[in-house]
């Protein structure tokens, strides 16, 4: 095949694909922000390439940009977008809420699965403008008093990503503050120090537990119109 043909060959494939995710762009948002790394592309100035090859090269290292944010998606993000779809049948909210747990999660140092645990324990419904009795918000319960309290988090819980993100961080710190004990961690979370103001709040972590079991049998096998349940997961 000649260089112009292979070119035209890459371009071809290169456009079937931007179509298929929107656009070019976007290949290179989700490479940063779930891989937390730059995208695998010099920086290079905008000057005009009159070699064939040389172009071939540049149009081949974007494809493989495009390649490992798509594996990674396909395997991190994608599996956590089934699991929530089974409790609310809105594509791109659910969307918006798995990438920011993987993002935050990554960001927290957390395993994300438990932290879509979590989440669908304090709020099943998915509900970013949920508010609890006691004044907990979001999709993290999070309650008022650690608004902007912690770094890296824009101080607006009720918006989908600050809430996951001051959730997280909240989680990370009990988990530390345990010394890697995650029982204890949650129900620091819960809020069951002593176990007095709640009744079966030592329950938790076995409710947490079992929704992550669910969860990555849900998210880990291929999911099937049947066992779709919608809005009306229990809680």
């Amino acid at each position: 095949m000649s260089p112009s043909n292979e070119l035209h060959a890459h371009w071809v494939r290169w456009k079937r694909r931007v179509t298929l995710v929107g656009a070019a762009a976007a290949v290179v948002s989700l490479t940063i922000g779930l891989l937390g790394v730059a995208p695998a592309l010099d920086a290079r100035p905008a000057e005009p390439v009159h070699d064939v090859s040389t172009l071939l090269d540049r149009v081949q290292e974007v494809e493989g940009a495009f390649q490992g944010a798509q594996d990674y998606y396909d395997e991190t993000v994608a599996p956590i977008e089934r699991v929530l779809l089974q409790y609310r049948d809105d594509p791109a909210l659910v969307g918006k809420i798995a990438r920011s747990v993987v993002q935050e999660a990554n960001a927290a140092g957390l395993e994300p699965r438990l932290l879509v645990a979590v989440m669908l324990v304090e709020n099943p419904w998915l509900d970013p403008a949920a508010e609890s009795s006691v004044g907990a918000v979001g999709l993290m319960q999070v309650m008022p008093v650690h608004e902007g309290e912690w770094d890296g988090c824009v101080p607006d819980l009720r918006e989908i990503r600050s809430n996951i993100c001051h959730g997280a961080r909240i989680f990370a710190h009990y988990v530390n503050r345990a010394n890697g004990d995650v029982d204890r961690a949650l129900l620091r979370y819960n809020g069951c120090v002593r176990g007095t103001n709640t009744p079966d709040c030592h329950r938790y972590p076995y409710h947490v537990y079992a929704r992550a079991g669910r969860a990555s049998m849900q998210a880990w096998l291929a999911a099937t119109p049947s066992s779709r349940v919608g809005s009306a997961a229990a809680p």
